[in-house]
């Protein structure tokens, strides 16, 4: 027997002796279900390399694309651009890829094709979101289409039911969801390994609704990976849009490496990124038309300077390989050598490495880019592939005075369609600008002939309605085609009511004289700018409430609402307009012109150039006043806007009739302007009608 104090050397115990199985009695085999044994086998080794198979490899074996109810099999060699990419997202280091493509350059099929290789080499949570829910369901019935015709996935649906419109269940434990990015449910729900953001340049500043926003869609996509730090991979992948833009601001400024792709000459066999500097048009052909139509475009070597068409075009495209590069801090792309284990990477491809498009449609948009600043960003965005900066320089009042013509005030330019003008109102009065308009090889040249300033709203009414003006070297005169006034305001003088509800109530008054035959229809409007961009440069809609008093508008008053960013923008490109000097005469030597009147005071420059157009610490440009009063500039716009062609009817198509009616030596009137282009009528007892009304 032991004593309590003895003490006890535990080292010197005997370790007990554990009863052990013989090993006869282990199971031979673990048995593992389907689903188990194919998400824990090894990834398939690639006989061509002994190593594991990549997604371009993968994609030539088991891809397969939905075609007219068949299917064709996908196939590297039609799409030289594609493996690279695909290749470099699956490498281990590599956590984020941003691809800047032009539309149409099988960019979501290299999503799709990454996707379905993790599906089925690597199984995980996948999300793949859109900008919107339209678009989600769009890409839904993409990716479960391929799923059907490709046998290595629909053998890993335990069901059809299995794949919907809000993603797909595999029974490898691979999952896709599909998302949008104003959907706070589907971006901030289930953890995501692999996640592909499809055209993010189109994704909203924040997710969810106005009254309840939360962080950017893809901030929140990045946030479902934090589950999967050594493996999770990010596609972000988009052509560009207006600045700031997302893809082009990842592919600057956070990606280790930035990738261009660079064609080899099948003529002289040296290697050079394209551009369309060297994009040229034969014959010197301007008319897009003809350009397109004719296959007048080439693309110049760099080295030789032999001619490219399209099917040597094609050939430099095929033997073409990316290669590596980065920006610098001035945004030039520098060639580097390629990073050891780059953890993002960037690749961008205009739409002239296409081996689909033709160069001279790509020549003809350039063409009509250079003529039509609605057109430019489309250019720039679609084809150059490249984020579109809405640059406004400063200018200086002297660049407006010296567009002055020889003409005096209230003389129209030869050659006139029409005459527009622009009102903005105010408590103190309204001023006013009447613009000239005549057609170019492409648009209208546009005349400022008249500014001034009006005390009463009946004054406004016999600018409109009554006031003719001169055309110059003839004895015709025209009435103003069509007129815009503001709506907006504070309280009138007499403070009962607001601006708004006052000039409602005129806007009304004139459309029962319109409507009762004492004065043409459609040729006053009102409107109101946008309070934020919008995609159209005009919207129309019909206001049935006072705005301050709530009182119901009997019938509606039609409203337009324009962006006036937009043409603000429009109206400083019409003021770097190229022009050329001969013996002291202005000559344009580009379309779409802005001119003025000799009469155009400093004044008048300096209230046009009142804003301008400035970057916030947001990244979003904006226009802020530099000067006290824009009164003109809001005149101005508000004339531009009549003439624009999203005005329906629009002036150009307006614009071959008043010609025809103009030759034939018939007075033209406003009701060309107004819908269906009713004539006026005209009997006495509709006038006695009305006058009686009135009394």
């Amino acid at each position: 027997m032991i004593s309590a104090n003895a003490s006890v050397s535990l080292s010197s115990r005997p370790l007990p002796v554990l009863p052990f199985p013989p090993p006869s009695s282990f199971p031979r085999s673990i048995r593992f279900t389907d689903g188990e044994r194919h998400a824990l086998r090894p990834r398939e080794i690639d006989p061509a390399t002994g190593e594991a198979i990549l997604p371009s490899r993968w994609a030539e074996k088991y891809r397969y694309i939905p075609y007219r109810g068949d299917r064709i099999h996908w196939e590297t060699s039609r799409s030289p651009y594609a493996p690279f990419p695909m290749d470099y997202w699956a490498r281990p280091s590599v956590r984020e890829v941003y691809l800047v493509f032009a539309p149409q350059i099988v960019k979501t099929e290299i999503a799709f094709n990454c996707a379905f290789f993790a599906a089925h080499q690597a199984p995980g949570p996948m999300i793949f979101a859109t900008a919107d829910e339209d678009l989600a369901g769009r890409a839904a019935n993409r990716i479960n289409g391929s799923i059907r015709v490709m046998p290595c996935l629909s053998g890993l649906l335990a069901r059809p039911e299995d794949a919907t419109k809000a993603g797909v269940k595999f029974k490898n434990g691979a999952s896709l969801t599909v998302a949008w990015a104003t959907s706070l449910a589907k971006l901030a729900s289930d953890p995501a390994e692999y996640a592909f953001a499809d055209e993010a340049s189109k994704y909203p500043d924040y997710s969810g609704s106005a009254e309840k926003k939360e962080a950017s869609p893809l901030d929140l996509i990045r946030q479902r990976q934090n589950s999967y730090t050594y493996s999770k991979k990010l596609m972000v992948l988009s052509s560009p849009g207006a600045a700031p833009c997302i893809v082009s601001r990842l592919q600057r400024y956070e990606a280790d490496e930035a990738y261009r792709y660079e064609v080899v000459c099948p003529i002289c066999g040296v290697s050079q990124i394209m551009d369309d500097e060297h994009i040229i048009v034969l014959r010197s052909a301007r008319d897009p038309r003809v350009v397109k139509r004719e296959k007048l475009a080439r693309y110049a070597c760099a080295s030789c300077g032999m001619y490219w068409d399209d099917y040597l075009r094609n050939r430099a495209v095929m033997s073409g390989r990316w290669v590596c590069g980065a920006f610098n801090k001035d945004g030039e792309w520098l060639r580097i050598e390629a990073l050891y284990n780059p953890v993002s990477g960037a690749f961008h491809l205009p739409s002239w490495n296409n081996i689909a498009m033709s160069l001279s449609d790509i020549a003809a948009a350039r063409l009509q880019g250079d003529d039509d600043l609605t057109k430019k960003m489309v250019y720039i965005t679609q084809h150059k592939a490249e984020e579109y900066n809405e640059i406004v320089n400063p200018k200086k009042t002297s660049q407006i005075l010296d567009r002055r013509t020889r003409l005096p005030a209230g003389i129209a330019p030869a050659g006139t369609v029409a005459l527009t003008c622009g009102i903005d109102a105010h408590t103190w009065g309204y001023r006013f600008s009447v613009y000239a308009w005549c057609e170019d090889a492409i648009g209208f040249t546009c005349h400022k002939i008249l500014n001034g300033h009006l005390g009463t709203l009946a004054d406004v009414e016999k600018l409109v309605f009554e006031s003719r003006y001169q055309v110059e070297g003839s004895s015709e005169t025209l009435g103003i085609f069509r007129a815009a006034i503001d709506t907006g305001g504070g309280k009138n003088n007499e403070g009962d009511k607001t601006m708004t509800e006052e000039i409602y109530n005129w806007l009304r008054n004139i459309g029962e004289k319109a409507n009762a035959g004492l004065l043409p229809n459609g040729r006053l409007c009102g409107i109101k700018g946008a309070s934020q961009r919008q995609d159209a440069r005009i919207k129309t809609t019909i206001v049935d409430k006072m705005p301050h008093s709530g009182k119901p508008i009997p019938g509606g008053l039609e409203l337009h609402t324009i962006d006036t960013h937009q043409f603000k923008v429009m109206l400083h490109w019409r003021l770097s307009r190229k022009l050329k000097i001969i013996d002291g005469i202005m000559e344009p030597e580009e379309t779409q012109q802005i001119f003025f009147d000799a009469d155009t005071s400093e004044k008048y420059a300096e209230e046009l150039l009142a804003e301008e157009l400035r970057r916030k610490l947001n990244g979003h440009v904006e226009w802020t006043r530099v000067h006290t009063a824009n009164h003109y500039l809001d005149t101005t716009v508000y004339a531009m806007a009549c003439a624009d062609g999203e005005w329906q009817p629009s002036l150009k198509i307006l614009a071959p009739r008043i010609k025809e009616l103009r030759a034939g030596g018939t007075a033209i009137n406003s009701r060309l302007a107004a819908r269906g282009n009713r004539e006026r009528p005209d009997t006495q007892s509709i006038r006695e009608r009305f006058a009686s009304r009135e009394r």
